[in-house]
């Protein structure tokens, strides 16, 4: 089991064990990690400022074999026990997550729930055109998908973040789904006066696809709350209170 702890930067705080740090967006900074999205000919380190930390997730797709059960968390946001606290006691471990995946599909966040729908929200991030290529892709690649899609977005709850932990085979049967859409809309996207937000698009639409694929499959998910701290927490809370009053 490895759960890889996605940054761009030096951590200064130690991890717990089985928690490995993952550096992103090396092909374009000095790499200080063993684990890091430039390795190898499998990657996509170059896309990062579009696909976020998709390009770590596409790395252990690829490359990966000789772990059984993966994570994905980011520098200072993970799943605990206790989001009142940013104390690593309370984080997930092996023996947790074993135990839970014997039951569960995924370890994940809980569900954000937003007073305007889903689709709403994103367009704080995405263009509205981006959205409807991303629909007619699914609708071409995976008609069966388009309900549900519509389902989501049309509603007021979904998984965000790309944070979960799950098992080996679960994880390269979503990042193979996940991927095979991206490949289609990456060319019918015209990124030339986008914002650098703009530019994160790929990332902002997966996290929202997580929950498509979750509710399409009836996948079982037992959720967690994030512990988040100093400003990053300040900032998630005011964007909840946005949401909220709006």
């Amino acid at each position: 089991m490895k759960i890889y702890v996605i940054t761009h930067k030096k951590m200064d705080f130690d991890l717990p064990v089985d928690y490995v740090p993952f550096q992103v967006n090396t092909v374009n900074s000095e790499i200080f990690y063993e684990f890091n999205d430039a390795v190898g000919s499998k990657q996509i380190s170059v896309k990062n400022p579009y696909y976020c930390e998709l390009t770590a997730a596409y790395w252990i797709w690829q490359n990966v074999i000789d772990e059984n059960i993966i994570g994905l968390m980011h520098y200072r946001r993970f799943l605990t026990k206790n989001m009142f606290s940013v104390s690593p006691k309370y984080y997930l471990n092996r023996h947790n997550i074993e135990k839970i995946l014997q039951r569960y599909d995924f370890i994940a966040t809980k569900c954000f729930k937003f007073k305007q729908t889903v689709k709403e929200v994103m367009f704080d991030g995405v263009r509205e055109h981006d959205f409807e290529l991303l629909r007619q892709v699914i609708l071409d690649q995976y008609p069966d998908y388009i309900d549900v899609f519509d389902k989501v977005f049309d509603g007021h709850k979904t998984y965000l973040c790309n944070i979960f932990i799950t098992k080996k085979e679960q994880w390269d049967a979503y990042y193979s789904w996940l991927f095979s859409i991206f490949d289609k809309l990456e060319p019918l996207v015209d990124m030339t006066d986008y914002t650098e937000r703009e530019k994160r698009l790929y990332g902002f639409l997966s996290e929202r696809l997580f929950t498509v694929y979750i509710v399409k499959n009836g996948l079982k998910v037992k959720s967690y709350p994030l512990s988040i701290s100093g400003l990053s927490l300040w900032r998630r809370l005011k964007q909840k209170i946005k949401n909220v009053i709006k």
